[in-house]
């Protein structure tokens, strides 16, 4: 009987950001996120990525979690081990990127990322979405669109 081979992917801030908030498209973050706790496919993300959610949580304007709250967030982010140091192929690609295109380095270091590890990257980002060029849209993987079966 052949094995199924665990589909992998890296994820931004904007789709972690919803494993611990309401927001549009949340239920189907968390969807995603249940399969890799479960063992059903693989995600990983650049280390900045707590950074941002912890930023995220700490500002956000509608849910007030309060430093116990972003604190545990981060606990749970790091319990998952997913978060990996980009490499220097990772932020030459991002930096390249972030001049070509005028995209933020902390938005563009999940394409670096994402395409170093030969990954799609899945992002609720829809203005990133829209500044990346046609070749690397490839590589992006809108959490609208995705299918989780």
């Amino acid at each position: 009987m052949a094995s199924k081979k665990i589909r992998k992917y890296a994820v931004d801030a904007s789709v972690a950001v919803k494993w611990f908030v309401d927001e549009e498209e949340s239920d189907k973050a968390r969807s995603l996120k249940a399969r890799f706790v479960e063992g059903i496919l693989q995600l990983s993300a650049p280390t900045l990525l707590s950074y941002e959610v912890a930023n995220a949580l700490r500002w956000h304007p509608i849910v007030k979690l309060g430093a116990r709250g972003v604190t545990n967030a981060l606990m749970v982010l790091d319990s998952y081990q997913f978060l990996v140091e980009p490499t220097v192929q990772a932020w030459n690609h991002a930096i390249e990127l972030s001049y070509s295109r005028e995209i933020s380095v902390y938005d563009s270091i999940y394409l670096g990322f994402a395409r170093t590890m030969d990954v799609q990257l899945i992002t609720a980002d829809e203005k990133l979405i829209g500044l990346i060029p046609g070749a690397e849209r490839a590589q992006v993987l809108p959490l609208r669109a995705m299918e989780l079966d």
